[in-house]
Protein backbone atom coordinates (compact mmCIF):
# COMPACT_ATOMS: atom_id res chain seq x y z
CA UNK A 1 0.00 0.00 0.00
CA UNK A 2 1.29 3.45 -0.84
CA UNK A 3 0.89 5.45 2.23
CA UNK A 4 0.77 9.14 0.46
CA UNK A 5 -0.27 10.72 4.32
CA UNK A 6 3.66 10.21 5.17
CA UNK A 7 4.79 11.75 2.02
CA UNK A 8 1.94 15.19 2.16
CA UNK A 9 0.04 14.90 5.40
CA UNK A 10 -1.91 17.86 4.18
CA UNK A 11 -3.49 15.92 1.34
CA UNK A 12 -7.02 15.57 1.95
CA UNK A 13 -8.30 13.90 -1.64
CA UNK A 14 -6.97 10.95 -3.29
CA UNK A 15 -8.72 8.70 -6.42
CA UNK A 16 -8.11 4.71 -5.43
CA UNK A 17 -8.66 1.41 -6.22
CA UNK A 18 -10.55 -1.17 -3.67
CA UNK A 19 -8.12 -4.04 -3.36
CA UNK A 20 -9.64 -6.16 -0.73
CA UNK A 21 -12.88 -6.45 0.87
CA UNK A 22 -13.57 -8.32 4.12
CA UNK A 23 -16.78 -8.72 5.63
CA UNK A 24 -17.37 -9.49 9.58
CA UNK A 25 -20.72 -9.32 11.71
CA UNK A 26 -19.72 -5.11 12.94
CA UNK A 27 -18.02 -3.65 10.13
CA UNK A 28 -16.90 -3.74 6.58
CA UNK A 29 -13.22 -3.83 6.17
CA UNK A 30 -11.33 -2.30 2.98
CA UNK A 31 -8.01 -1.91 1.96
CA UNK A 32 -7.07 -0.04 -0.81
CA UNK A 33 -3.96 0.24 -3.24
CA UNK A 34 -3.54 3.75 -2.18
CA UNK A 35 -4.38 5.99 1.14
CA UNK A 36 -4.23 8.99 2.95
CA UNK A 37 -6.11 7.78 5.39
CA UNK A 38 -3.73 7.18 8.55
CA UNK A 39 -4.46 4.45 10.90
CA UNK A 40 -4.78 4.71 15.06
CA UNK A 41 -1.43 4.70 16.39
CA UNK A 42 0.91 5.60 18.75
CA UNK A 43 -2.38 7.52 20.75
CA UNK A 44 -3.59 9.06 17.87
CA UNK A 45 -7.15 8.37 16.53
CA UNK A 46 -6.64 6.66 12.91
CA UNK A 47 -8.75 8.97 10.36
CA UNK A 48 -12.43 9.30 9.05
CA UNK A 49 -14.01 10.04 6.17
CA UNK A 50 -15.42 9.03 2.91
CA UNK A 51 -14.68 6.25 0.51
CA UNK A 52 -16.52 7.21 -2.83
CA UNK A 53 -20.30 8.11 -0.95
CA UNK A 54 -19.90 5.50 1.64
CA UNK A 55 -18.52 6.83 5.08
CA UNK A 56 -15.64 5.59 6.67
CA UNK A 57 -16.16 5.28 10.22
CA UNK A 58 -12.51 5.02 11.68
CA UNK A 59 -8.89 3.45 10.00
CA UNK A 60 -6.88 0.79 12.09
CA UNK A 61 -3.79 -0.80 11.26
CA UNK A 62 -3.71 -4.10 9.74
CA UNK A 63 -0.55 -6.58 10.90
CA UNK A 64 1.90 -5.53 8.19
CA UNK A 65 0.57 -2.39 9.20
CA UNK A 66 -1.43 -1.01 5.91
CA UNK A 67 -4.70 1.31 6.45
CA UNK A 68 -7.79 -0.61 7.08
CA UNK A 69 -10.91 1.28 6.27
CA UNK A 70 -13.62 0.39 8.89
CA UNK A 71 -17.09 1.16 7.45
CA UNK A 72 -20.83 0.22 8.14
CA UNK A 73 -21.43 -3.45 8.37
CA UNK A 74 -22.84 -5.21 4.65
CA UNK A 75 -21.71 -1.72 2.76
CA UNK A 76 -21.76 -2.63 -0.88
CA UNK A 77 -18.59 -1.63 -1.82
CA UNK A 78 -16.51 -4.10 -4.31
CA UNK A 79 -12.82 -5.23 -4.87
CA UNK A 80 -11.70 -3.49 -7.95
CA UNK A 81 -13.45 -0.34 -7.85
CA UNK A 82 -12.19 2.87 -8.79
CA UNK A 83 -13.34 5.61 -5.92
CA UNK A 84 -12.58 8.68 -4.43
CA UNK A 85 -11.58 9.04 -0.90
CA UNK A 86 -11.92 12.47 1.05
CA UNK A 87 -10.62 13.19 4.52
CA UNK A 88 -12.94 14.27 7.71
CA UNK A 89 -10.15 17.33 7.69
CA UNK A 90 -11.14 19.03 10.92
CA UNK A 91 -10.98 15.63 12.28
CA UNK A 92 -7.36 15.05 10.66
CA UNK A 93 -6.25 18.43 11.64
CA UNK A 94 -7.02 18.42 15.08
CA UNK A 95 -5.16 15.74 16.24
CA UNK A 96 -2.19 16.74 13.41
CA UNK A 97 -2.20 19.71 15.91
CA UNK A 98 -2.70 17.56 19.02
CA UNK A 99 -0.10 14.97 18.18
CA UNK A 100 2.82 17.79 17.01
CA UNK A 101 1.72 19.62 20.55
CA UNK A 102 2.59 16.19 22.51
CA UNK A 103 5.78 15.80 20.88
CA UNK A 104 6.74 19.54 21.90
CA UNK A 105 5.75 19.17 25.39
CA UNK A 106 7.30 15.86 26.08
CA UNK A 107 10.48 17.31 24.82
CA UNK A 108 10.51 20.28 26.82
CA UNK A 109 9.81 17.43 30.00
CA UNK A 110 12.29 15.75 29.26
CA UNK A 111 15.21 18.66 27.89
CA UNK A 112 14.04 21.55 31.14
CA UNK A 113 13.31 18.82 34.29
CA UNK A 114 14.40 15.35 32.66
CA UNK A 115 10.89 14.49 32.98
CA UNK A 116 10.09 11.15 30.98
CA UNK A 117 7.06 10.21 28.89
CA UNK A 118 5.52 7.03 29.80
CA UNK A 119 2.20 7.20 28.01
CA UNK A 120 0.29 9.96 25.74
CA UNK A 121 -3.57 10.18 24.68
CA UNK A 122 -5.00 12.16 21.96
CA UNK A 123 -9.25 12.91 23.04
CA UNK A 124 -11.55 14.53 21.40
CA UNK A 125 -11.83 17.05 24.49
CA UNK A 126 -7.82 17.06 25.60
CA UNK A 127 -4.34 15.74 25.01
CA UNK A 128 -2.51 13.43 28.29
CA UNK A 129 0.51 13.11 28.63
CA UNK A 130 1.20 10.04 31.54
CA UNK A 131 5.04 11.23 33.22
CA UNK A 132 7.60 9.16 35.13
CA UNK A 133 7.00 11.48 38.18
CA UNK A 134 4.72 10.61 41.18
CA UNK A 135 4.51 14.61 41.39
CA UNK A 136 4.88 18.06 39.54
CA UNK A 137 5.13 21.37 41.48
CA UNK A 138 3.25 23.98 40.01
CA UNK A 139 6.11 26.03 39.36
CA UNK A 140 7.47 23.26 36.82
CA UNK A 141 4.45 22.96 35.10
CA UNK A 142 4.27 27.00 34.74
CA UNK A 143 7.18 27.31 33.23
CA UNK A 144 6.55 24.16 30.29
CA UNK A 145 3.45 26.40 29.07
CA UNK A 146 5.45 29.30 28.95
CA UNK A 147 7.86 27.71 27.41
CA UNK A 148 6.03 25.62 24.74
CA UNK A 149 4.00 28.71 24.02
CA UNK A 150 7.47 30.25 23.03
CA UNK A 151 8.46 27.75 20.61
CA UNK A 152 4.71 28.07 18.93
CA UNK A 153 5.42 31.64 18.67
CA UNK A 154 9.18 30.87 16.96
CA UNK A 155 7.30 29.05 14.89
CA UNK A 156 9.84 25.86 14.29
CA UNK A 157 9.66 23.57 11.08
CA UNK A 158 8.87 20.16 11.37
CA UNK A 159 10.87 17.78 9.48
CA UNK A 160 11.58 13.71 8.86
CA UNK A 161 14.10 12.18 8.34
CA UNK A 162 14.56 8.22 7.05
CA UNK A 163 17.39 6.31 8.64
CA UNK A 164 18.86 3.16 9.81
CA UNK A 165 18.15 1.61 13.35
CA UNK A 166 21.71 1.66 14.48
CA UNK A 167 22.04 5.72 13.03
CA UNK A 168 18.56 6.70 14.96
CA UNK A 169 19.88 4.74 17.81
CA UNK A 170 23.16 6.84 17.76
CA UNK A 171 21.10 10.08 18.06
CA UNK A 172 20.76 9.69 21.54
CA UNK A 173 16.91 9.89 21.97
CA UNK A 174 14.75 10.97 25.19
CA UNK A 175 12.88 7.25 24.23
CA UNK A 176 13.78 4.17 22.87
CA UNK A 177 13.13 3.10 19.69
CA UNK A 178 10.17 0.29 19.92
CA UNK A 179 10.38 -0.83 15.96
CA UNK A 180 12.90 -2.77 14.36
CA UNK A 181 14.46 -1.79 10.54
CA UNK A 182 14.32 1.39 9.32
CA UNK A 183 13.21 4.27 11.52
CA UNK A 184 11.45 7.37 10.61
CA UNK A 185 12.42 10.84 13.05
CA UNK A 186 10.45 13.37 13.74
CA UNK A 187 12.22 16.50 14.40
CA UNK A 188 10.88 19.81 15.89
CA UNK A 189 13.77 22.05 14.88
CA UNK A 190 15.72 22.71 17.59
CA UNK A 191 13.44 21.48 20.49
CA UNK A 192 12.65 17.60 19.71
CA UNK A 193 13.84 14.35 18.08
CA UNK A 194 11.99 11.73 18.35
CA UNK A 195 11.12 8.06 16.23
CA UNK A 196 7.24 8.41 15.25
CA UNK A 197 4.95 7.02 12.68
CA UNK A 198 2.28 9.53 12.97
CA UNK A 199 0.76 12.63 10.80
CA UNK A 200 2.17 16.20 11.93
CA UNK A 201 1.81 19.99 11.05
CA UNK A 202 4.50 21.00 9.50
CA UNK A 203 5.40 24.53 11.89
CA UNK A 204 4.69 24.51 15.80
CA UNK A 205 3.25 28.08 15.04
CA UNK A 206 -0.02 25.59 13.63
CA UNK A 207 -0.62 24.93 17.02
CA UNK A 208 -1.24 28.47 18.30
CA UNK A 209 -1.96 27.89 21.99
CA UNK A 210 -1.35 24.95 24.53
CA UNK A 211 -1.99 25.01 28.56
CA UNK A 212 -2.36 22.78 31.31
CA UNK A 213 -5.90 21.83 32.58
CA UNK A 214 -4.77 19.58 35.47
CA UNK A 215 -2.94 16.79 36.76
CA UNK A 216 -4.22 13.36 38.55
CA UNK A 217 -2.29 10.24 39.56
CA UNK A 218 -2.50 7.69 38.05
CA UNK A 219 -0.56 3.92 38.07
CA UNK A 220 1.88 6.05 40.75
CA UNK A 221 2.56 8.42 38.13
CA UNK A 222 1.42 12.02 37.64
CA UNK A 223 -0.74 12.47 34.38
CA UNK A 224 -0.98 16.08 32.77
CA UNK A 225 -4.06 17.26 30.82
CA UNK A 226 -3.35 19.78 28.07
CA UNK A 227 -5.31 21.70 25.78
CA UNK A 228 -4.11 22.94 22.08
CA UNK A 229 -4.83 24.57 19.15
CA UNK A 230 -8.31 25.23 18.23
CA UNK A 231 -9.96 23.96 21.28
CA UNK A 232 -7.76 25.68 23.62
CA UNK A 233 -8.32 29.00 22.31
CA UNK A 234 -12.10 28.56 21.85
CA UNK A 235 -11.82 27.26 25.75
CA UNK A 236 -9.77 30.38 26.27
CA UNK A 237 -12.62 32.76 24.95
CA UNK A 238 -15.29 30.79 26.82
CA UNK A 239 -13.19 31.06 30.34
CA UNK A 240 -12.87 35.11 29.71
CA UNK A 241 -16.41 35.36 29.44
CA UNK A 242 -16.97 33.30 32.69
CA UNK A 243 -14.47 35.82 34.44
CA UNK A 244 -15.99 38.74 33.04
CA UNK A 245 -18.97 37.76 33.95
CA UNK A 246 -18.48 36.48 37.45
CA UNK A 247 -16.26 39.80 38.21
CA UNK A 248 -19.54 41.94 36.77
CA UNK A 249 -21.60 39.91 39.01
CA UNK A 250 -19.17 40.14 42.58
CA UNK A 251 -18.36 43.75 41.87
CA UNK A 252 -14.80 42.68 41.51
CA UNK A 253 -11.42 42.86 39.19
CA UNK A 254 -10.82 39.67 37.67
CA UNK A 255 -7.38 39.29 39.90
CA UNK A 256 -9.67 39.42 42.90
CA UNK A 257 -12.16 36.85 42.26
CA UNK A 258 -10.19 33.94 43.86
CA UNK A 259 -10.19 36.17 47.19
CA UNK A 260 -13.85 37.09 46.65
CA UNK A 261 -15.17 33.37 45.97
CA UNK A 262 -12.71 32.26 48.87
CA UNK A 263 -14.45 34.85 51.19
CA UNK A 264 -18.34 34.32 50.15
CA UNK A 265 -17.72 30.02 50.79
CA UNK A 266 -16.62 30.99 54.52
CA UNK A 267 -19.92 33.48 54.81
CA UNK A 268 -21.75 30.44 53.10
CA UNK A 269 -20.97 27.88 55.19
CA UNK A 270 -21.21 29.82 58.25
CA UNK A 271 -24.55 30.83 57.03
CA UNK A 272 -25.43 26.87 56.62
CA UNK A 273 -24.31 26.33 59.84
CA UNK A 274 -26.74 28.58 61.59
CA UNK A 275 -29.49 27.40 59.39
CA UNK A 276 -28.96 24.09 60.65
CA UNK A 277 -29.10 25.23 63.80
CA UNK A 278 -32.04 26.62 63.76
CA UNK A 279 -33.80 23.85 62.11
CA UNK A 280 -32.98 21.37 64.69
CA UNK A 281 -33.99 23.88 67.42
CA UNK A 282 -36.82 24.22 65.37
CA UNK A 283 -37.70 20.41 65.22
CA UNK A 284 -36.74 20.10 68.88
CA UNK A 285 -39.97 22.35 69.53
CA UNK A 286 -42.54 20.36 66.85
CA UNK A 287 -40.81 17.42 68.47
CA UNK A 288 -42.07 18.51 71.80
CA UNK A 289 -45.16 20.49 71.61
CA UNK A 290 -46.12 17.06 69.68
CA UNK A 291 -45.21 14.98 72.22
CA UNK A 292 -47.75 13.40 74.94
CA UNK A 293 -47.42 12.44 78.30
CA UNK A 294 -46.02 8.79 77.57
CA UNK A 295 -43.67 10.44 75.40
CA UNK A 296 -44.68 9.61 72.12
CA UNK A 297 -44.49 12.52 69.12
CA UNK A 298 -45.71 12.05 66.11
CA UNK A 299 -45.72 15.63 64.06
CA UNK A 300 -48.00 16.50 60.91
CA UNK A 301 -44.91 16.90 58.54
CA UNK A 302 -41.25 17.18 58.83
CA UNK A 303 -40.95 20.17 56.30
CA UNK A 304 -38.16 18.43 54.50
CA UNK A 305 -35.51 18.11 57.42
CA UNK A 306 -35.32 14.64 58.49
CA UNK A 307 -32.10 15.10 59.71
CA UNK A 308 -32.34 17.85 61.74
CA UNK A 309 -35.06 15.92 63.61
CA UNK A 310 -33.24 13.22 63.98
CA UNK A 311 -30.36 15.57 65.86
CA UNK A 312 -32.94 17.17 67.77
CA UNK A 313 -33.59 13.66 69.06
CA UNK A 314 -30.85 13.97 70.90
CA UNK A 315 -31.88 16.62 73.67
CA UNK A 316 -34.60 13.77 74.38
CA UNK A 317 -34.12 10.61 77.02
CA UNK A 318 -37.29 8.52 76.72
CA UNK A 319 -38.82 9.49 73.32
CA UNK A 320 -40.81 7.53 70.32
CA UNK A 321 -40.88 9.40 67.41
CA UNK A 322 -42.41 8.91 63.96
CA UNK A 323 -41.99 11.64 61.25
CA UNK A 324 -42.56 12.49 57.66
CA UNK A 325 -41.29 14.32 55.10
CA UNK A 326 -44.13 14.93 52.10
CA UNK A 327 -42.34 17.53 50.34
CA UNK A 328 -41.89 14.55 47.48
CA UNK A 329 -45.76 14.00 47.44
CA UNK A 330 -44.78 10.63 45.20
CA UNK A 331 -41.75 9.27 47.62
CA UNK A 332 -42.13 10.34 51.08
CA UNK A 333 -39.25 9.87 53.62
CA UNK A 334 -39.94 8.94 57.29
CA UNK A 335 -38.01 8.80 60.57
CA UNK A 336 -38.52 6.93 63.31
CA UNK A 337 -36.54 7.29 66.66
CA UNK A 338 -37.34 4.52 69.75
CA UNK A 339 -34.74 6.08 72.48
CA UNK A 340 -35.22 5.00 76.65
CA UNK A 341 -37.72 2.74 77.29
CA UNK A 342 -39.06 2.62 73.59
CA UNK A 343 -35.61 0.95 72.25
CA UNK A 344 -37.30 -2.17 74.25
CA UNK A 345 -39.57 -2.11 71.25
CA UNK A 346 -38.21 -4.33 68.44
CA UNK A 347 -38.22 -2.52 65.17
CA UNK A 348 -37.79 -5.54 62.86
CA UNK A 349 -41.20 -7.73 64.49
CA UNK A 350 -43.27 -4.66 65.61
CA UNK A 351 -42.31 -1.28 63.54
CA UNK A 352 -41.43 -3.00 60.15
CA UNK A 353 -44.61 -4.93 59.31
CA UNK A 354 -46.41 -1.83 60.13
CA UNK A 355 -44.28 0.34 57.55
CA UNK A 356 -44.90 -2.59 55.07
CA UNK A 357 -48.54 -1.19 54.91
CA UNK A 358 -47.77 2.25 53.25
CA UNK A 359 -45.18 0.43 51.28
CA UNK A 360 -42.22 1.94 53.33
CA UNK A 361 -38.71 0.53 53.09
CA UNK A 362 -35.78 1.24 55.41
CA UNK A 363 -33.85 0.75 58.01
CA UNK A 364 -31.13 1.64 60.54
CA UNK A 365 -29.77 0.80 63.61
CA UNK A 366 -30.95 1.79 67.33
CA UNK A 367 -32.10 4.21 68.05
CA UNK A 368 -32.60 5.96 64.38
CA UNK A 369 -34.64 4.32 61.64
CA UNK A 370 -35.03 6.02 58.39
CA UNK A 371 -36.57 5.25 54.74
CA UNK A 372 -38.68 5.92 52.10
CA UNK A 373 -42.67 5.23 51.36
CA UNK A 374 -43.99 4.54 48.56
CA UNK A 375 -47.59 5.34 49.57
CA UNK A 376 -48.68 9.10 50.10
CA UNK A 377 -52.40 8.11 50.78
CA UNK A 378 -52.95 10.14 53.54
CA UNK A 379 -56.33 7.80 55.22
CA UNK A 380 -53.33 4.62 55.04
CA UNK A 381 -50.20 7.19 56.53
CA UNK A 382 -53.19 8.24 59.42
CA UNK A 383 -53.40 4.48 60.26
CA UNK A 384 -49.99 3.48 60.11
CA UNK A 385 -49.62 6.52 63.29
CA UNK A 386 -52.59 5.34 64.97
CA UNK A 387 -51.04 1.81 64.70
CA UNK A 388 -47.58 2.88 65.73
CA UNK A 389 -48.81 4.66 68.66
CA UNK A 390 -50.60 1.43 69.89
CA UNK A 391 -47.35 -0.65 69.35
CA UNK A 392 -45.63 1.74 71.74
CA UNK A 393 -47.96 1.90 74.65
CA UNK A 394 -48.15 -1.55 74.58
CA UNK A 395 -44.72 -1.85 75.82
Amino acid sequence: MDKLYYRDTYLRELDCTVVQVNRTDKATEVLTDRTIFYPESGGQPGDRGKLGQFDVLDTQKSADGDSVLILAKDCPVREGEKLTMKLDWNHRYKFMVMHTAQHMLSGLLFTMYSIGTVAVHQGDEYLTIETNQTEIDQEKIDGLILEANAKIHDNHAILYHEMSHSDAEALGLRRSIKVEGDVRIVEIEDVDRIACGGVHVSRTGEISLVYCIGQEQIRGHVRLYFKCGQQALLESLENNRIIQTMSRDLSCRPDELAAKVSSLQGDLSQTKSRCEHALRLLAYHVIKDNMDKEGISIPDGADGDLQGYAKATERFDNLALFAMDISDNQRPKWLIVLKGRYEKLDFNSSVRPLLAKINAKGGGRSPVFQGMAACADKEAIARFKTDFRTACLSL
